[in-house]
């Protein structure tokens, strides 16, 4: 019993690092790309490619681990990621992207064998009247370092600097260590001695089908949809996916041990369970905006806002166990109704209160709910499902489903979330300058004649690079950008004003440049005057976009409460 709980920590811990890792590598982007003398767009792939590797590698480490032993293919799972995390760390001194890329397909090879087979192990060791608490524990863990993910890898950055990055992977280490060593100390499990033959062809045709359908979806801009599916990075990418499933289908039909079973979309209710699972996969991502959201409403500098992920993480950890106990005690149906429903009373607060008064109890409050729902929705309920509705033998293959079906979800809500951002963004630069004074400008006769600055700007004049400063602007700073990219236009329009001023007076040889320089701090004293109504109107229009991210989130935590209530039969 001793050795058995030596493996329920092993795995504890697995689940642990590989939730960790997901998110504490998102800080360290722009970071690794300055290192590495990256460009934006090329930076992302090292968030990319593991996406990709670790979603193709799931559904073969399940089924592998089903066939072999789930121990024996766990234990070799953390020795691939150790190893990955080993060669990321190292990349750091060798100033080499391919190495890096190399590096993270390694890890995520490894990666994708550490949640499915963890959860279905831990859901077999306990019995089903205790099996809700247990897979609890496993949602609270994913849960909480998920969420706090992004904190921690920016605070290891900011302990030892931006020139240690490989840091971030060196402290997967000594953890990838430990559970090698519990593993090795614990009681070996059954030989397993699988009688049906490996379903290569499918693992092969189910990585392609995989692989054109998460590139071609974390490509595609949902926002502007008819111009992005036509693009070269999109179209041809999803079309094979769509050539490749009823070839999948066929191989699959044949095979003596499909590598996903398909009886599992036959079935009403894992049909269901997979739908809810992209469903929260889709709802998880909205996390990724809150430090932004809520530097907007406290009016707090950009990097702040991370402890606002921590509150979430906090009553996430919380309602994660609580809802495994409530599973052995009702029923995971139940549980999920619960989730969504806070997950609704969170961002339905978030959308219409938070945004419109900029309340710091309302913004607690929203987050609190939004945690709950993570807690309750995120794990424990749909990986109890999952175990319910398949036979013992399958248990890892159907988790790896489940968290491929999540993983779509998660690969696709980033897409759909941030154009409600971006279009907030947008209308940043014009809402400003609408709000800029108008100021009279003295004509060299003694007269005044008025001169709208904001006509000289939108004419053309104003480069696409200088209005994206405005998206990447936060509260704190938007005045100082504005001010500064007013005084840079006034001096590229005073050749303008001061030929104005000659034409009007027909004297080239008077000195206008007093007048200019008179004009140009009137004018900026002007916007002093203004600064509170520009940072305002930063706020209130960023909020806007935040208000339909949520109020999505909301559409879709509903969906989520319409197909659990379609749920039917007693394990739900």
């Amino acid at each position: 019993m001793k050795k058995r709980s030596y493996m329920l920590i092993a795995f504890l811990l697995g689940i642990l690092i590989g939730a960790l890792d997901t998110g504490i590598v998102s800080p360290a982007r722009t970071v690794i790309a300055d290192s590495l003398k990256l460009t934006s767009s090329t930076s992302i792939w090292v968030i990319t490619i593991y996406t990709l590797a670790y979603t193709v590698s799931m559904p073969i480490s399940g089924k592998i681990a089903d066939r072999y032993g789930k121990k024996k293919i766990f234990t070799f799972s953390i020795l691939i990621f150790g190893i990955g995390s080993l060669l990321c760390g190292l990349s750091n001194y060798s100033d080499s992207f391919s190495f890096l890329l190399t590096a993270r397909v390694i890890q995520a090879i490894g990666g994708g064998g550490i949640m499915p087979i963890a959860t279905a192990f831990i859901g077999e060791s306990f019995p089903p009247e205790k099996r809700g608490s247990a897979l609890g524990m496993v949602g609270a863990i994913f849960g909480i370092a998920t969420t706090i993910g992004p904190t921690v890898g920016s605070a290891v950055l900011d302990t030892f600097g931006v020139n240690h990055w490989g840091i971030l992977f060196f402290i997967n280490l000594p953890i990838c260590i430990l559970v090698i060593i519990l593993s090795l100390i614990s009681k070996d499990e059954d030989t397993i001695s699988p009688s049906k033959k490996m379903d290569i062809l499918g693992s092969f045709a189910a990585s392609l089908l995989i692989l054109s359908l998460m590139y071609g979806l974390t490509k595609l801009d949902f926002h502007n949809f008819k111009n992005s599916i036509v693009q070269p990075n999109v179209y041809p990418y999803l079309i094979a996916f769509i050539i490749l499933i009823p070839i999948f289908i066929i191989i699959e039909k044949k095979a003596e041990d499909p590598i996903i079973n398909l009886k599992y979309f036959r079935n009403r209710n894992i049909a269901i369970t997979l739908i809810l699972s992209f469903i929260v996969g889709c709802g998880m991502m909205g996390v990724v905006f809150v430090p932004q959201f809520g530097e907007n409403v406290l009016r707090i500098k950009t990097g702040n806002g991370g402890y606002l992920v921590t509150l979430m993480a906090i009553f996430s950890g919380v309602s994660a166990p609580l809802g495994g106990k409530l599973i052995d005690k009702y029923s995971a149906k139940l549980i999920l109704i619960l989730g969504f429903t806070s997950t609704a009373i969170g961002t339905l607060v978030l959308a219409l209160i938070t945004t419109s008064t900029s309340s710091t109890w309302s913004l607690i409050l929203g987050l609190a709910f939004m945690g709950l729902g993570m807690g309750f929705t995120m794990g424990t309920p749909l990986n109890y499902l999952m175990q319910s509705y398949v036979d013992k033998s399958e248990t890892s293959s159907a988790q790896s489903t489940l968290s491929l079906v999540r993983s779509i979800g998660v690969a696709i809500s980033p897409n759909i979330l941030v154009g409600f951002i971006s279009a907030a963004g947008q209308n940043v630069g014009n809402n400003i300058m609408h709000i800029l004074p108008k100021v009279n400008i003295p004509t060299g006769q003694g007269t005044t004649r008025a001169f709208d600055i904001t006509s000289s700007f939108s004419g053309g004049s104003v480069s696409s690079k200088a209005l994206s400063g405005f998206q990447n602007a936060d509260v704190t700073t938007i005045f100082t950008l504005v001010k500064n990219f007013t005084s840079s236009m006034l001096d590229k329009v005073s050749p303008m004003i001061k030929a104005q001023l000659v034409a009007q007076t027909h004297n080239s040889k008077m000195n206008f440049d007093p007048i200019i320089a008179s004009f140009k701090t009137n004018y900026l004293n002007s916007v002093d005057s203004v600064r509170v109504q520009i940072e305002n109107t930063f706020q209130t229009t960023l909020n806007k976009g935040f208000s339909n991210l949520f109020l999505a989130a909301a559409i879709l935590a509903f969906i989520g409460l319409i197909f659990t209530f379609l749920l039917k039969n007693k394990e739900a």
